[in-house]
């Protein structure tokens, strides 16, 4: 996720959540952004490997690497957003036929 997006949820969730949601939306926030640094170091390599400064299997292991971190990257990701959604989302009372919240 780009680190601007990625400022702009973690400025949606509310202050008032507590320490331990907090705590979460940390570790979260942080595997996310290590993932987007790690990939892009990988594809900087991969880059010169290509350029034909390094071996070829080098490149296909680090194609591969880079394959797997970007589908861990849209994992993260996803989660990320979901907990985001779960913290600013407004708890709703749910009313049955009579009238009377559950």
């Amino acid at each position: 996720m780009h680190p601007h997006r990625l400022q702009q949820l973690v400025a949606s969730v509310p202050d008032t959540v507590d320490a331990d949601q907090r705590a979460k939306l940390l570790a979260h926030v942080q595997a996310s952004d290590r993932c987007r640094v790690r990939i892009e170091r990988l594809g900087a390599e991969l880059d010169r490997v290509l350029d034909g400064v390094g071996s070829s299997d080098r490149a296909v292991d680090l194609a591969r690497e880079l394959d797997g971190l970007e589908r861990v990257q849209q994992r993260m990701d996803r989660r990320l957003t979901a907990l985001v959604e779960e913290l600013t989302s407004t708890p709703r009372a749910v009313a049955y036929d009579d009238g009377v919240p559950a």
